[in-house]
C-alpha cells in the first residue's frame, strides 16, 4: 500500500472515544444554534454520540450511559467542555443540555426494559427509482427487463416516424446521448439506456419527417458519430455528424406507435434521469424515508416519465385502464377512477378525486386523449409517488395504519411494486386488520417469484456490491476481468442468497457456510471451476478455500478492494459493519501519519507496521486481524498462494465478537473458518435481523425503535434463525402496523 493511503486510512479510523468518562462523543450534525432549527436530540445522539456509546447507551467503544450516575448539569458540562472528541465546539450550550437531558431521561433501565414496542413516527414515502420502476411496469402491464415492448399495432410501421439509436462504445462508457438538430443538440436532453444483452446503448424517439444531423455524447464530453449511420456531413468542427432521413407522411403521429419485441426498454428509458437516491452514513439502503425530498428534478422527470410511458403505450392505454372498446367517455371515466384510480393510489379514490379525474376524461376530445390525460395525471400525484403511513388515529393517541396503508407496506416488502388485485381484496374485506390477516397475505407474497427479486435487491445492498459491474478495474493489470464477469458476478450473489433463503435450509448460517455457488460459464471460466459452460447458470460446488458463503463471492471481494490491490481494512470494516453492525467513529483532529513502509512487503507485514502506530491501534486491531482473513483473494476475487513471491499468511482474529468491550477473542486460520465463525454470532444473526428490519422499514432505528428491532431479532431466534421467518417477522412486531405523531 502506497504510504500516503496507510496514513489517510490510520487517519480515517483513529479512535475519537472518550472511555474515562460517561459522556457522548462522536462526529457533529450541523450547527443550527441562532437559526431557530431544533435538531430531535434522538437524531442528535445517534449522529454524536452512538458509534462509541451504543444506539441506546449501553456502551461499547465508550462508557456505558444507562443509569449514568450523573446529574444533567454534570453531563452538560462534559459535554459542553468536551464532547464530541476532538471538535468539543461542535455541541455547547442549547445542543450540550439537550443531549445530557436526552441521555439522563432516555437511557434508564425502566424506559428499555422493552415492556412495549414504540411505534414509529408516520410519515410519507417517496417510492425510490426501484419502486417506481416496478410500480409502472405492473400498473401498466408493461413487460420486465429484458422481454422487449409489446407488439406493434396492425397496419403501423414500427420504422417509421420512431427511431431506435443504438450505439456500442469500443471502451467502457458511464452514460450515453443523443444529441442532434431535432432537440437543439443537447448533450442531456436524451439519455440512452445500456442493454446488457445486446451489449450497447439504446434509446428510440419520435422524430418529425426531413433530414436529422445527430452526434452521440459520452460521458457528457465526448462527442461522437455514428458508426452505424448510412450518411454523414461535416459538423464544421473538423470532424463529421451522423445523418437520418425519414419519409414518414401519412402516418398518424398519435398512432401509438410501439417498438418491436427486440427494442428498447420503455420504462428504463422514461425512468433514465430520475435522481439518485441519498443514502445517509450507515444506512446502506435506497429507500430511506426521511432523506427522500423531491426535487424541481425530480418534478421535470416524473413529468418526463409520466409523458413517455403513456405515449410508449398509446392506443393499448384505453385496455390498460379497463375501458371497453365500445364505451364511451363518461363509462370509460367510471372504470378508470373506480378500477385503475385504486390501482394507482393503492386505494379508493375520494368523491373529490372521482369528479376532478373523471371530468379529465369526460373533457377531452376523445376517449384516448382523456384516458391519456387522466393517467399521467394520476401519474404525477402525491397519492401515487408517495406511500402513505400515516394511519388512522386511535383512542390511546396512536395512529393505525389502514388496512390499504398494510396493504401497501406489504407490497413494497416483499415485492418492492405495487399490491395486487388479491392484496387490494384483503384490504377491501378487512382482512388485512388483522395481525392473522396480515401474517396470511405475507406469506402468499413470499410464495411468489417476484419476492426472489426483492430479496435480491436487499442482498445486493446489504452487501454493497451494486456498484460492481460499473466499476472496472485496470485493464494491463487484471485483463480477465471483464465486463461479462463483473455481471456474473452480480449475478450469483443474488442467486447465492435467494438459494439459501428459498431453496436451501432456509437457515442465516448457510449464508456463510454453504460449500457451493452459482455460476455461468464465464464465471466458471474466471474462478477455475470446471464442467460449466454457456450463459445458463447453475450451482456448482467450490473448493475448500473458497466456501466462505458471502464472504467469498466475487463482487463482495471486489467491492472491498482497491483498484490494484486487496484492502485488508475495506474488507475488515465490511465485516464490521454490514455483518456485525458495529462502527467506528471518525478521526480526532489530531490523529496522526504513519511512517513509510516498504512497498515489497506483503500486506501483512505493510499494516502491521502501520497498525503499530498509536493513533492508529485502537480501531485497527478491530478491523485489520479480521480482514487478514481474505487475503487469499487478490483485488479482483481470484484465489491466489503468494504475493510478491511469498506465501500468503490468511490467518487472523476477531476481537469482542459479540460486543466491543467484551474482551473475547475468536481466531481463525482462513477464509472459511472466519465464515464458520459468524454463522454461529449471536452478534451477526442479531444484526443480519436488523439489516432487513432497515431495508423494510426505510430507516435506521434510533433508541426509540430499539425495542422494535429487537422484537425482530427475538421472533428470528424462536424460528431457528429461519431466513423466510425472519422476513415475516417484520410484519407481526406492533410497530409495523402502528405509528406515532411526529
Amino acid at each position: 500500500m502506497r504510504p500516503i493511503a496507510v496514513a489517510l486510512l490510520c487517519c480515517l479510523f483513529s479512535l475519537g472515544c472518550d472511555t474515562a468518562d460517561d459522556a457522548p462523543t462522536g462526529p457533529a450534525p450541523t450547527d443550527t444554534r441562532g437559526t431557530g432549527a431544533t435538531i430531535d436530540p434522538a437524531q442528535r445522539y445517534a449522529a454524536m454520540c452512538a458509534s462509541c456509546h451504543g444506539e441506546a447507551g449501553e456502551g461499547g467503544l465508550g462508557s456505558r450511559l444507562i443509569d449514568s450516575p450523573r446529574s444533567v448539569a454534570a453531563l452538560t458540562q462534559i459535554i459542553d467542555e468536551r464532547m464530541p472528541q476532538g471538535n468539543p465546539a461542535a455541541c455547547r450550550g442549547d445542543c450540550a443540555s439537550s443531549l445530557a437531558a436526552y441521555v439522563k431521561t432516555r437511557f434508564t433501565s425502566q424506559a428499555l426494559s422493552c415492556a412495549t414496542v414504540a411505534p414509529s413516527v408516520g410519515r410519507l414515502r417517496l417510492l425510490t427509482r426501484r419502486e417506481y420502476r416496478a410500480t409502472v411496469r405492473d400498473l401498466l402491464a408493461l413487460p420486465p427487463p429484458g422481454d422487449g415492448a409489446p407488439a406493434t399495432p396492425p397496419g403501423v410501421d414500427p420504422a417509421c416516424s420512431r427511431h431506435r439509436f443504438a450505439y456500442a462504445p469500443a471502451a467502457t462508457a458511464r452514460s450515453v446521448h443523443v444529441a442532434g438538430s431535432f432537440n437543439g443538440w443537447s448533450p442531456t436532453a436524451w439519455p440512452m439506456t445500456w442493454v446488457e444483452s445486446a451489449r450497447e446503448w439504446q434509446t428510440a424517439r419520435e422524430l418529425a419527417d426531413g433530414t436529422h444531423q445527430y452526434k452521440f455524447v459520452v460521458d457528457g464530453s465526448q462527442w461522437v458519430s455514428d458508426p452505424r449511420a448510412a450518411a454523414s456531413m461535416p459538423d464544421g468542427f473538423g470532424g463529421q455528424n451522423s445523418v437520418i432521413t425519414l419519409r414518414c407522411a401519412g402516418t398518424a403521429p398519435d398512432a401509438g406507435v410501439t417498438l418491436p419485441p427486440s427494442a428498447v426498454d420503455v420504462v428504463a428509458e422514461a425512468t433514465s434521469a430520475l435522481p439518485v437516491e441519498s443514502r445517509p452514513q450507515g444506512f446502506a439502503y435506497d429507500n430511506n424515508a426521511d432523506s427522500a425530498l423531491v426535487t424541481s428534478v425530480h418534478v421535470n422527470e416524473f413529468v418526463r416519465a409520466a409523458q413517455g410511458l403513456t405515449a410508449a403505450l398509446g392506443p393499448r392505454l384505453r385496455a390498460v385502464v379497463g375501458c371497453d372498446p365500445g364505451a364511451d367517455r363518461a363509462a370509460c371515466a367510471n372504470t378508470l377512477v373506480r378500477g385503475f384510480g385504486t390501482r394507482a393510489f393503492r386505494r379508493p379514490l375520494t368523491a373529490a378525486e372521482m369528479q376532478r379525474y373523471g371530468a379529465l376524461v369526460t373533457g377531452a376530445r376523445d376517449v384516448e386523449q382523456g384516458v391519456t390525460r387522466a393517467v399521467r395525471a394520476m401519474l404525477l400525484s402525491p397519492a401515487f409517488l408517495y406511500r402513505s403511513e400515516m394511519g388512522a388515529a386511535q383512542p390511546d393517541g396512536a395512529f393505525q395504519l389502514t388496512p390499504w396503508e398494510v396493504a401497501t407496506a406489504l407490497a413494497y416488502t416483499y415485492w418492492g411494486s405495487t399490491p395486487d388485485a388479491a392484496l387490494l381484496a384483503a384490504a377491501a374485506d378487512g382482512s388485512l386488520a388483522t395481525a392473522a390477516g396480515t401474517e396470511r397475505e405475507a406469506r402468499r407474497l413470499l410464495a411468489d417469484p417476484r419476492a426472489r427479486e426483492q430479496l435480491a435487491t436487499f442482498a445486493l445492498q446489504w452487501l454493497g456490491v451494486e456498484t460492481v459491474a460499473t466499476t472496472p478495474r485496470s485493464a494491463t493489470l487484471f485483463p480477465a476481468f471483464t465486463d461479462a464477469v463483473r455481471a456474473s458476478m452480480l449475478e450469483e450473489a443474488r442467486r447465492l442468497v435467494t438459494a439459501v433463503t428459498f431453496d436451501g435450509t432456509h437457515r442465516f448460517d448457510e449464508l456463510f457456510t454453504t460449500r457451493s455457488t452459482w455460476v455461468d460459464g464465464t464465471l466458471a471460466a474466471y474462478y477455475g471451476l470446471g464442467g460449466v459452460s454457456g450463459s445458463a447458470f447453475q450451482r456448482v460446488e467450490l473448493p475448500e478455500a473458497r466456501q466462505g458463503g458471502v464472504l467469498s463471492l466475487g463482487a463482495v471481494l471486489t467491492r472491498y478492494a482497491h483498484s490494484d490491490q486487496g484492502s485488508p481494512i475495506l474488507r475488515g470494516v465490511f465485516v464490521r459493519a454490514a455483518l456485525l453492525c458495529e462502527e467506528f467513529p471518525p478521526p480526532p483532529a489530531n490523529a496522526g501519519g504513519v511512517p513509510d513502509v516498504d512497498p515489497e512487503a506483503t500486506t501483512r507485514d505493510r499494516f502491521r507496521q502501520h497498525t503499530a502506530n498509536a493513533a492508529c491501534e485502537t480501531c485497527h486491531r478491530y478491523i485489520d486481524g479480521v480482514g487478514f482473513g481474505f487475503e487469499r483473494f487478490d483485488a479482483v476475487g481470484r484465489l491466489r498462494d503468494t504475493e510478491n513471491g511469498r506465501p500468503i499468511d490468511a490467518t487472523g482474529t476477531v476481537l469482542d465478537l459479540e460486543r466491543f468491550g467484551a474482551g473475547t477473542r475468536a481466531d481463525f486460520t482462513s477464509l472459511p473458518q472466519l465464515a464458520g465463525t459468524l454463522a454461529q454470532s449471536d452478534a451477526a444473526r442479531a444484526c443480519f435481523a436488523r439489516q432487513y428490519y432497515r431495508f423494510a422499514r426505510g430507516f435506521r432505528e434510533t433508541a426509540e425503535q430499539r425495542c422494535g428491532v429487537l422484537d425482530v431479532v427475538r421472533r428470528f431466534r424462536e424460528s431457528g434463525y429461519d431466513l423466510r421467518e425472519l422476513m415475516v417477522a417484520v410484519t407481526l412486531t406492533r410497530d409495523f402496523a402502528t405509528r406515532r405523531s411526529p
